[in-house]
């Protein structure tokens, strides 16, 4: 008989029953036992086995909850008679080269209440390879991956009755209306991103234009600073001085005695001039007077009365005096006349220093006393003589003078009251317009005739002449001065003293009757009426303005063409033989019907259009300017 352990080993064959005991399949299952001892754990140089590949290789597909039935369970199947096993080292449970697999008797069928789960096809036929001591789990040869197991999906519920096929058909129409919201979002979403990245780009683009200015601005103030740095290294760079000799020993003078050093007391600054602390205090004194006063043709200041002293304050500055240094006040003609002498300091500039010098300082003064912007020359009396008391120290506001001062002021507005009639305004009106229209036509004849200049007789000459004539600014201004100085002179003629008090009332704005545009251009008829020397200033003025025109008076003979006056640059001082044509040009209005024009070889021309011809006519001088023209030119 055969050793079981050598038939175990697969050394020997088997007996023959043992063999139909191997084949039969009822054969007894090893009881399940835990052995005590592990396989070896898996070696650091072997793959890690992937426990998703089954599950990434394969696509799960679900059955549809509202179409498809649920499906029946499957019959159960009776159970196979279990196989004998013949006992060896390889199928013994305390063997450790056991790679079987185990016989464990498999989990009871549990009656399902809900559909199955799904489980892939793939995985239903994956085929089962065969116990090998390489691929079994107890096996320390095992070379194969970990088991892997996955939870089943959880089951789904079908819907049987009618409101969970409502609720279900609800969930999806909402879910619909979830991803139409959402994708309108994200549209929104996506314009706002847009809109927000424009914006960031031209911020950015405009921040990049401000960099770069600056960085120009930088790199050019760099440079400017560099330029500078190299002048300044340049011009301090000390020069390369030759090698002096070693200066001889000097013995060390002897020390000096100790002298306590002296300290300048700090200059006092600057005291303002006296007549300025003067001033302020006339100004702040409780009982000052003031009044408007004029002086020139358009000095104006206010003068200021006071006990203490008298102050005469301008535009621009000022000056006061103390009544000790008032010599003399008087009364000329409606002017009041103020001599004052008083002791002063100016300051003299020197090249070493600048030093302040006493002086005394005369001066006379002519003002005439204004109220409210016109001059009333009748009040400078009876000032004169409130002055007068102020500087003997007799002067109250109870005193003669100043008692007169307010009539007279009071009879300034009843004089004017009296004289404001609408037949003084009309005539002085009227008579300003007659004369001005008679001056604007008469007056530029009267120039022509004045610088009328007539060429000698048989000398063969001509004169050509500007004219001037009635459309001309300066003919304008000679007008208005003209009537001004006449009007002033017939009402003073005509009305006496009652014309000049209607004027100056009417100056100040004193004529209130009558609509607005009347009384304005009443106040400013009695202005040009008043303003006597500005008027004869106009018309002085006007006159000068036609000497130019008086000197271009061209001469014309066998010499040449030349000014009567000669000018500098503009002046014509022509020989013929720099003349290049002579032409008859169309003149209308003319005596001959054409004029004179003569053409120099600069471009520069003359005509006789416009121009007044003496010494012959325009066919005249036509045919002995062509005859010297000619004969210069052969």
């Amino acid at each position: 008989m055969d050793d079981p352990r050598l038939v175990a080993l697969g050394l020997v064959p088997p007996p023959p029953g043992q063999e139909k005991a191997e084949e039969t399949p009822a054969a007894p299952a090893a009881p399940p036992f835990t052995p005590e001892w592990q396989p070896a754990q898996q070696s650091q140089y072997m793959p890690a086995p992937n426990p998703f590949s089954a599950a990434a290789s394969s696509i799960p597909e679900y059955p549809d909850p509202f179409t498809s039935p649920p499906a029946a369970p499957p019959p159960a199947a009776p159970a196979a008679p279990a196989k004998p096993v013949v006992p060896s080292i390889f199928n013994s449970p305390n063997s450790p080269f056991s790679f079987a697999p185990s016989s464990a008797p498999a989990p009871a069928q549990v009656e399902r209440t809900t559909a199955p789960s799904w489980t892939p096809a793939s995985a239903l036929n994956v085929a089962t390879p065969p116990p090998s001591p390489f691929t079994s789990p107890n096996s320390p040869f095992s070379i194969a991956s970990a088991p892997t197991s996955f939870a089943p999906a959880a089951p789904a519920v079908v819907p049987t009755t009618k409101q969970d096929k409502k609720a279900a058909l609800r969930a999806i129409e909402e879910a619909k209306k979830a991803g139409k919201l959402a994708e309108e979002n994200a549209v929104k979403a996506a314009k706002i991103a847009e809109e927000d990245a424009k914006r960031n780009a031209k911020l950015a683009a405009a921040q990049a234009k401000v960099d770069e200015r600056e960085a120009k601005i930088a790199e050019r103030d760099a440079k400017i600073a560099e330029r500078k740095a190299q002048e300044v290294a340049k011009r301090e760079k000390p020069a390369v001085a030759a090698k002096a000799p070693a200066p001889a020993w000097v013995p060390p003078p002897a020390p000096k005695p100790f002298v306590p050093p002296v300290f300048a007391a700090p200059a006092a600054p600057a005291k303002p001039p006296a007549y300025l602390e003067l001033m302020a205090t006339i100004a702040k004194h409780p009982a000052v007077i003031r009044m408007d006063v004029r002086f020139g043709l358009f000095g104006r200041a206010r003068l200021e009365l006071a006990p203490i002293g008298v102050a005469l304050v301008g535009l621009r500055g000022g000056t006061a005096y103390t009544w000790n240094e008032v010599r003399e006040v008087q009364y000329n003609r409606g002017r009041l006349v103020i001599k004052t002498e008083a002791d002063r300091e100016k300051l003299v500039k020197t090249k070493e220093s600048s030093t302040l010098q006493p002086y005394v300082e005369k001066l006379t003064r002519a003002l005439v006393v204004s109220i409210e912007g016109a001059t009333e020359p009748g009040l400078a009396q009876y000032v004169a003589k409130v002055m007068q008391d102020m500087r003997a120290q007799t002067f109250n506001y109870h005193a003669t003078s100043w008692l007169e001062y307010e009539n007279a002021l009071e009879r300034v507005r009843g004089d004017f009251a009296e004289s404001d009639d609408p037949f003084v305004p009309a005539v002085a009106g009227a008579l300003f317009a007659f004369i001005f229209v008679a001056g604007l036509f008469t007056l530029p004849v009267i120039v022509n005739l004045v610088s009328d200049i007539r060429p000698p007789a048989g000398s063969g000459a001509f004169v050509i002449q500007p004219r001037s004539s009635w459309l001309d600014v300066r003919s304008f201004v000679m007008a208005v001065g003209l009537s001004a100085l006449l009007t002033r002179l017939v009402l003073r003629l005509g009305l006496g003293l009652t014309a000049l008090s209607w004027a100056r009332g009417a100056a100040r704005g004193w004529h209130t009757t009558g609509p607005r545009v009347l009384r304005i251009a009443t106040r400013e008829l009695a202005r040009l009426l008043l303003g006597t020397s500005v008027a004869a200033g106009a018309l002085f003025l006007g006159f000068a303005a036609f000497a130019p025109t008086v000197a271009s008076t061209l001469v014309i003979d066998s010499d040449g063409l030349r000014d009567v006056v000669p000018l500098p640059i503009v002046g014509v001082d022509k020989k013929w033989s720099e003349v290049t044509d002579v032409q008859k040009s169309q003149g209308p209005g003319r005596l001959e019907g054409f004029g004179v024009t003569v053409i120099f070889s600069g471009g520069r021309w003359i005509t006789t259009i416009d121009h007044y011809v003496a010494g012959g006519t325009d066919g005249q001088l036509l045919k002995a300017a062509t005859s010297w023209w000619q004969n210069a030119t052969r």
